[in-house]
């Protein structure tokens, strides 16, 4: 038995070694988007964007506002969009951007510290970003602050998630994200109570009181299906939709998942 102890005792401090660097490399890989050096070309359909700085503790953060297309109202309804961690607002799909030709203004976001925006990014400097956001977009003449919906994907869900904690959004639509951040640590064979980022969108979502769309991949190799399970459990006014598809690939239709997008904001949300 004690020639067994030397063993154990090394065991141990490799798992405590390893505990340590996932400690300390934790907001690199929640937030790798911080290491894109380069932006890409700027894709056609923004070029008509409004560029706007938004002022932050942290620091100026960069956002793009879209108008939607020509329309004879003075104001209407508009959508905040939060990307994915290892993407820039200049790189989101264009067919996230699908709510505007259905007459929504869209507010691409950054995160503190991706692209030209100063600051790291953390729960708070995020969550600040959004809240600062929302409140420049509510204040706008063209737009309809009692109509602003948040659309996040993947750790853009915690973002938006964290701005429905602060912001009257109308309602949520979240595509591939998690329930919680920290639980996320046990593929990692880490304990939950050390990951500094604790984006909770399941606690949020027991109180948020407006409808949620919840699209997630059936094969989706980061956010286990039981993540969007509980998300929709959360909420009497949820809808979860699955397709077969990986965590980038989700949707890998998008003609399907803006009809389903279609129907669940027309059954949910009166005509105004």
């Amino acid at each position: 038995m004690t020639s067994l102890l030397p063993w154990f005792a090394a065991l141990v401090g490799l798992y405590a070694a390893w505990l340590f660097v996932l400690y300390m490399a934790q907001r690199s890989m929640v937030y790798p988007g911080t290491r894109i050096n380069e932006r890409p070309p700027l894709a056609a359909d923004r070029q008509d964007r409004q560029v706007i700085w938004l002022e932050t503790a942290s620091g100026p953060v960069e956002a793009w506002f879209l108008p939607p297309p020509p329309a004879d109202v003075t104001s209407g309804p508009a959508v905040i969009i939060a990307h994915g961690n290892a993407e820039l607002i200049d790189s989101i799909p264009g067919g996230f951007l699908g709510l505007r030709a259905r007459g929504y203004a869209i507010l691409l976001v950054e995160y503190p510290g991706y692209g030209d925006s100063t600051g790291k990014p953390t729960v708070d400097t995020v969550t600040q970003a959004f809240v600062a956001a929302y409140d420049v977009l509510a204040s706008r003449a063209d737009v309809d602050a009692r109509r602003i919906v948040g659309m996040g994907r993947s750790l853009g869900g915690g973002a938006i998630c964290a701005l429905a904690a602060q912001r009257p959004l109308r309602a949520l639509l979240l595509v591939s994200t998690f329930a919680d951040l920290p639980s996320l640590s046990r593929r990692y064979l880490a304990p939950a109570r050390l990951a500094s980022e604790r984006f909770d969108n399941e606690s949020v979502l027991r109180t948020y009181e407006g409808p949620v769309f919840i699209a997630h991949g059936t094969r989706d190799e980061l956010i286990p299906v039981e993540h969007p399970r509980r998300n929709a459990a959360a909420t009497a006014r949820s809808r979860l939709v699955t397709y077969d598809a990986r965590h980038d690939e989700c949707p890998v239709d998008f003609d399907r998942f803006w009809q389903d997008v279609d129907t669940f904001l027309a059954a949910t949300l009166p005509t105004p």
